[in-house]
């Protein structure tokens, strides 16, 4: 059975924003709604809505590509945008790496989704 590229990079951004999306309501399940109190309020609800936006961009990247990349590139610049501003002007992350390879992340869904938007025609 022969797997499309376009399918395995679908499958890659679905894989990631699902592990995004179980870590924002593991902290969700074990503190509560609203748990990043360290962070301004802004911060804290766009962190905590992450749970539920990662898991319908997944749900759109399988059933309407487009409206899937779309969904997927925007949360990723945004969460780029807001975990940069957290960690390089507020200093309330400490560690990079989550950081880092959401950036990495960005640069697969910035690489694949003019490609995958081409391809949804097809599809």
């Amino acid at each position: 059975m022969k797997v499309s590229a376009d399918k395995v990079a679908v499958m890659i951004m679905s894989i990631c924003l699902s592990i995004g999306a179980s870590t924002h309501i593991l902290d969700n399940i074990n503190f509560g709604f609203l748990p990043y109190r360290f962070a301004p309020q802004w911060m804290n609800f766009y962190w905590t809505s992450l749970g539920l936006l990662d898991l319908f961009a997944v749900l759109l990247l399988i059933k309407y590509r487009k409206a899937g990349v779309l969904l997927t590139f925007l949360i990723m610049i945004s969460d780029v945008y807001v975990n940069s501003l957290a960690y390089y002007s507020l200093n309330i992350i400490i560690d990079p790496i989550a950081l880092q390879l959401q950036t990495l992340f960005l640069g697969f869904c910035v690489g694949s989704s003019l490609w995958l938007w081409n391809r949804s025609e097809s599809v």
